[in-house]
């Protein structure tokens, strides 16, 4: 890791940047540090997914003609069923009918990454580095707290 790459961690995350320049070096794909949770770009979308896949409840609740799009039904029918609370099975019914992909990659490119995974502010920063093997890696970082 060049000298530029750990100074923009450092002035990143300050008092822990060590901690995080350990971790890249050890190829960690998804790790914290200081008030800051990093992510490999290689690895968001999955990461992503399994967080959604996680809470069906969540899934229902993403804005009803976003979920007429992703499941090819009106804008209606979404609405009935979030009228009658029924978010988990909206949830269950994206996750069993293989939405899921699609749902992560329009809200990641609608709202970024940030919106998903810094509920602090929602922003996110994105780290270029090298690797001590050489190999450059683009990671994304996102405050915590």
């Amino acid at each position: 890791m060049t000298l530029s790459e750990i100074k923009s961690i450092r002035a990143l995350i300050d008092d822990s940047w060590r901690d995080a320049v350990e971790e890249i070096n050890d190829n960690s794909t998804d790790f914290e540090a200081g008030n800051y949770r990093f992510i490999e770009a290689d690895s968001i979308d999955e990461i992503m997914q399994e967080e959604l896949a996680s809470d069906p409840y969540i899934l229902g609740c993403f804005n009803a003609w976003f979920l007429a799009d992703i499941l090819g039904t009106d804008t209606d029918v979404i609405e009935a069923i979030q009228k009658s609370e029924a978010y988990d099975g909206l949830g269950k019914m994206i996750l069993a009918g293989g939405h899921l992909e699609k749902l992560q990659e329009k809200y990641a490119a609608a709202d970024g990454y940030g919106h998903h995974f810094n509920h602090y502010d929602g922003g996110q920063e994105d780290i270029d580095v090298t690797g001590e093997d050489g190999v450059g890696a683009t990671y994304y970082a996102f405050r915590i707290n």
